[in-house]
């Protein structure tokens, strides 16, 4: 078995989600877009936008500076991507098509309780599912708001939705019927979706539609996983890029391993048995050191597996967007920074748009990092281009607590 230092396997995984070289020089399009999202599997999507929407910042701390509306071309005009569910409700690649559609066809028969609800809700609102469906092939695309509620039973459990108003019937009906791949997401205006027949929101020429069995969907997506991460334990894997849906993962692995296409690897001093690809090992001492500094969305796919980000950057992780203000310790929408390979500071950050600055509310030094003058030109110049790229002129940091 091989092993891996913990420096090594920080840089596997860095140059594995494109967080170590310098970004492309040339401003990049809709194709490089389409090639950075199939190499790191999806792009979360969440409404809160306090510097930038969270897909956006990934594909900026990836890419550089680019222009927002490349994304919404690729997604929704030449529909290289599109909306299904991977960490969470996410812009996936098309060319993962044949992994999504297990999801498509066995969600309504998940067995857990939450499923039950929802296929009880679905049973007793098939007329209504059906009425959705055509109204949407005669007049889609169209937003929720324009679909009126003919339900036979409305949604009892409570759910949130874009609006969080009365109409939650309706918004549950699409969500079970865009998940069981019904229907799909033809653009966004804001937080706002409008909704069309799934195959109208696809090229005109999707990857064949295989069923796969869930052990070969396994088998493909741990794989692809385990790529994404650069090397990775099985609890990582489970919960990332086809999150909580993987048939009897620990045997994939290891099958994977038997054929040659993973191998089990040591990290360090850190316990169990990590997976990496073959080619990414043997280049290992060929990988150049992680050269960033950046400020990445919390979403950030580096950053979405807490455990790991703990154990493997050793990086407490927390969101607090949703922990009462006075309770919180680093902020409303805090961005962690990256410094060549080590997570060197988080900062609260929110575009004042007025004032035409970027502001970092509150800003923390991560404990034993070294804070020398040259890193802190170096994290004052990642956040200087952010600013350039959000349109404000200027950042103002909040003296320190």
């Amino acid at each position: 078995m091989r092993r891996l230092t913990l420096p090594q396997a920080r840089r596997v995984a860095l140059h594995a989600q494109g967080l170590a070289a310098p970004p492309p020089r040339r401003r990049p399009g809709t194709a490089e877009i389409e090639a950075l999202v199939e190499r790191i599997g999806c792009l979360q999507l969440d409404p809160v936008s306090a510097v930038a929407r969270s897909p956006l910042l990934v594909l900026h701390a990836r890419l550089g500076s680019f222009d927002d509306a490349l994304l919404d071309r690729a997604a929704y005009e030449e529909k290289r991507l599109f909306d299904y569910w991977a960490h969470e409700a996410s812009l996936v690649p098309v060319s993962d098509l044949p992994l999504h559609r297990l999801r498509m066809r066995t969600y309504l028969d998940e067995p857990n309780p939450r499923r039950k609800l929802v296929r009880a809700f679905y049973e007793a609102n098939r007329e209504f599912a059906d009425a959705v469906v055509d109204e949407l092939r005669a007049r889609g695309p169209l937003q929720a708001k324009d679909l009126e509620d003919r339900s036979a039973e409305p949604w009892r459990h409570g759910y949130w939705t874009d609006e969080v108003s009365e109409r939650q019937t309706i918004a549950r009906m699409l969500q079970v019927l865009w998940l069981a791949g019904r229907i799909g997401v033809a653009s966004r205006a804001g937080a706002a979706r409008r909704w069309d027949l799934m195959e109208r929101c696809l090229p005109p020429d999707p990857p064949p539609a295989e069923e796969l069995g869930a052990a070969e969907v396994t088998r493909r997506a741990a794989l692809r996983a385990v790529g994404m991460l650069g090397v990775a334990r099985g609890p990582h894997v489970r919960a990332h890029f086809l999150r909580g849906h993987y048939d009897d993962l620990p045997a994939a692995l290891e099958a994977l391993a038997g054929a040659g296409e993973l191998e089990r690897v040591r990290v360090g001093e850190l316990p169990g048995t990590w997976y990496a690809r073959p080619a990414d090992l043997d280049a290992v001492e060929r990988l150049r050191p992680g050269t960033r500094t950046v400020a990445l969305s919390p979403f950030d796919n580096v950053l979405c597996d807490r455990a790991r980000t703990a154990e493997l950057f050793d990086f407490d992780h927390r969101l607090e967007i949703y922990t009462p203000a006075a309770k919180r310790r680093w902020g409303y929408y805090v961005l962690p920074i990256l410094h060549r390979e080590r997570f060197v500071a988080r900062a609260d950050l929110a575009i004042d748009r007025d004032e035409g600055i970027l502001r970092a509310l509150s800003f923390h030094r991560e404990p034993g990092v070294r804070w020398t003058p040259a890193l802190d030109r170096n994290v004052s110049g990642a956040l200087e281009r952010l600013a350039s790229w959000r349109g404000a002129s200027a950042v103002a940091v909040a003296p320190a607590p």
